[in-house]
């Protein structure tokens, strides 16, 4: 017989309680060794950073501040900046203990056909995946699955678009690299992103998604016990989103906070490549070209949490004409053995990472030779009538 599961229906939360559950959770799955699902719908309207985004070329801050948009970066998991308006998105997470768990891509194709079972029932049958990731219809976004090793567990999450954002507020506030999305068949993220209430016809409600999931999961076998959270995870959450919600956190990763920690003297350069996730690096180099700062960001999924900083950490020293050693620093911390990503699904490569960093590299040194800034000025975007997540 297989291991009773613990289900957890968090309900609506807003963004800093979201943050804080998944942490919460994994805490007591590595403890209990109890595999764990949890499900929950956003109660607040808010954007969401990936936690190796860069936020300054995702979103306006101060605009942000100026709307009364919260802000949040998600703890330990990576992916893309979302929109989200209060009541538009359901989101559920598979939380499974290490010793029960296989790679990452197994862990996917394990529990989509559960997701898919419950889109079924609730006359969402034409909905699938594409890139093992991303759920399409029609080529357009409903939602997502994606797979993460979060250290402890391997953690499976999603999230499905009940219904449509508040386009109006999104677009005063984001910004989005072109090369985002130059391999999306449709460009404007407002046809990009599908609601279900659209390709229904009919309202769909958080508590109808969380039912029909549910019912899936038992189909597949899984047995699920309700167990609310304890007093004391209450406690833990209540620290961990006090935390979260603090500006310094939002901005762990920012092209502003880079430029304002380099060096004075030195020459700056971003640069993006889209692989199959938007890389972005942010480089400092002194007059003979050597690197005296990095930084790594983007919307990939990678384990550990610290990986982009160690990427970042080691280009420094290297000289930014020799590619050979460029790669070579990256490949050293990039493709060891404790790095973990879904490859087939959403995987980003040495390569990628390279292109990025070359690209940052090429603007460093037009800075420094044409000598028309010393700190160069943050990368142009095109705010474009984008959806529901960038």
């Amino acid at each position: 017989m297989s291991q009773p599961w613990r289900y957890v229906d968090c309900g609506a939360v807003d963004a800093f309680e979201n943050s804080a559950q998944l942490p919460v959770l994994v805490r007591s799955v590595a403890e209990t060794l109890q595999p764990t699902l949890m499900t929950s719908v956003w109660g607040a309207t808010h954007l969401n950073v990936g936690w190796f985004d860069d936020v300054d070329s995702t979103l306006d801050l101060g605009r942000c501040d100026a709307l009364g948009v919260q802000v949040v970066r998600r703890a330990v998991y990576g992916g893309g900046t979302a929109f989200y308006s209060s009541g538009c998105a359901a989101m559920w997470t598979f939380l499974v203990p290490k010793d029960a768990a296989s790679n990452l891509d197994a862990e996917l194709a394990r529990f989509q056909p559960i997701v898919l079972d419950a889109l079924a029932e609730l006359d969402l049958g034409d909905v699938g995946f594409e890139g093992s990731s991303d759920l399409r219809w029609n080529g357009r976004k409903l939602g997502a699955l994606s797979a993460q090793d979060v250290v402890v567990c391997n953690s499976v999450g999603g999230f499905l678009n009940l219904r449509p954002p508040e386009m109006d507020l999104y677009l005063q506030v984001v910004r989005v690299p072109d090369e985002k999305f130059k391999d999306k068949a449709v460009k404007d993220m407002s046809e990009y992103v599908v609601a279900a209430e659209e390709i229904r016809k009919a309202p769909l409600s958080y508590e109808m998604f969380r039912d029909a999931l549910l019912r899936a999961a038992s189909h597949a076998g899984i047995d699920l016990s309700e167990v609310p959270l304890s007093d004391s995870e209450k406690m833990g959450l209540e620290k961990i989103a006090a935390k979260v919600a603090d500006p310094r956190y939002v901005r762990r990763v920012s092209s502003e906070r880079f430029r304002e920690a380099v060096p004075t003297g030195a020459s700056m350069g971003f640069g993006n490549h889209k692989g199959r996730k938007l890389c972005r690096a942010g480089l400092a180099v002194d007059r003979s070209g050597n690197v005296v700062a990095a930084m790594m960001a983007g919307d990939m999924h990678a384990s550990p949490p610290d990986v982009m900083d160690r990427v970042s950490a080691a280009l420094v020293g290297a000289n930014v004409t020799d590619t050979a050693e460029l790669r070579r620093r990256i490949a050293g911390i990039f493709e060891q053995d404790d790095v973990h990503q879904a490859d087939a699904a959403m995987g980003v490569t040495t390569d990628d990472l390279l292109a990025a960093v070359v690209k940052a590299a090429a603007e460093a040194l037009v800075a420094r030779d044409d000598g028309s800034s010393e700190r160069a000025q943050p990368a142009r975007f095109e705010r474009t009538a984008n959806g529901a997540r960038s």
